[in-house]
């Protein structure tokens, strides 16, 4: 498909010489909609890929990168006032791990909602410490198991576990590293919990995930020693995350077949009726094109993936 083939070729870390023919007018509209647009207007300014494609396709998804580049640097630089002074230990989560982690420049990833994971005894002391570099809740988030917070510039959540919402998790905080550039007490999930993370956030959308967040599962399975099958699976399971799993790695080997193998490998097992529902959500979430679907199609495809 024209359009799949150009979209990997502009998230491509190393994309290739030359664009494949594509309807310029929708791949820029998926690319916007997709988060993908500032990586792809990147390739399009300074590799060989952008020789020829019009000015007009161009300028627009630079206006984009450029700001892409200005949120990221401002809200990164104001949400590090409070995790530096952070008295316990925080992990970050979503777009802020991975722009940090998985790719090779700030601006290639739009941030999206910044979140962060606390766990439940450490909330109030956190609070305490955000307030005091003027940070203020602003709601409470996930049941009670979460917090916004804002200062009229910048809004984070808080969470408790791998989704808003979710159950406390241990081995999200055990099995993290350190991320010193955030402060000292500041850590980034495993990049088994990474997955489980980023599968639960597409979940949360019935897998109409905006493809940037493939992306990221991309990145995260080319990392080098491999994820550990076992291990994810076995998460999966214990966390009712294996039919959002097998789901979020069925598109991702469609999105992105160079990693179709290193994804089967991490497959969990469904019964026959869980993997005939979730193929049916794969079918209708895999045509990058469709920005738009049917009423209550994304409802019941959350129905299909989400935990029980």
């Amino acid at each position: 498909m024209p359009l799949s083939e150009a979209i990997r070729a502009l998230s491509a870390f190393e994309p290739p010489a030359a664009l494949p023919p594509v309807d310029l007018a929708l791949l820029a509209e998926v690319l916007e909609a997709n988060g993908l647009a500032p990586i792809a207007s990147y390739h399009l300014e300074t590799c060989a890929l952008g020789a020829g494609v019009p000015a007009q396709f161009r300028d627009k998804l630079l206006a984009l990168y450029q700001g892409v580049v200005n949120d990221n640097v401002y809200r990164v630089m104001t949400l590090r006032g409070a995790l530096k002074a952070s008295p316990v230990p925080v992990v970050v989560l979503g777009g802020l791990a991975a722009v940090d982690w998985l790719y090779p420049h700030l601006a290639f990833r739009p941030l999206g909602d910044l979140r962060l994971a606390v766990r439940g005894e450490d909330g109030a002391p956190f609070a305490a410490a955000a307030r005091g570099v003027g940070f203020k809740v602003e709601a409470v988030a996930g049941g009670g198991h979460g917090a916004a917070f804002g200062d009229d510039r910048v809004r984070f959540t808080i969470q408790e576990g791998l989704w808003q919402g979710g159950p406390a998790d241990a081995p999200l905080f055990a099995r993290a590293s350190p991320l010193p550039a955030f402060g000292a007490r500041i850590f980034r999930p495993s990049p088994e919990e990474m997955l489980l993370a980023t599968v639960a956030e597409q979940a949360e959308q019935g897998l109409y995930a905006p493809l940037v967040t493939f992306v990221d599962l991309r990145e995260l399975l080319r990392l080098e020693p491999p994820l550990d099958p076992r291990y994810v699976t076995s998460r999966a399971a214990a966390l009712g995350l294996s039919r959002a799993l097998y789901g979020s790695l069925s598109l991702l080997a469609l999105h992105f077949p160079e990693v179709a193998d290193r994804a089967g490998a991490l497959l969990p097992s469904l019964s026959a009726p869980e993997r005939a529902a979730v193929d049916a959500v794969v079918r209708t979430a895999s045509d990058p094109g469709r920005l738009t679907h049917l009423r209550g199609a994304q409802a019941a495809a959350r129905l299909a993936v989400l935990p029980r």
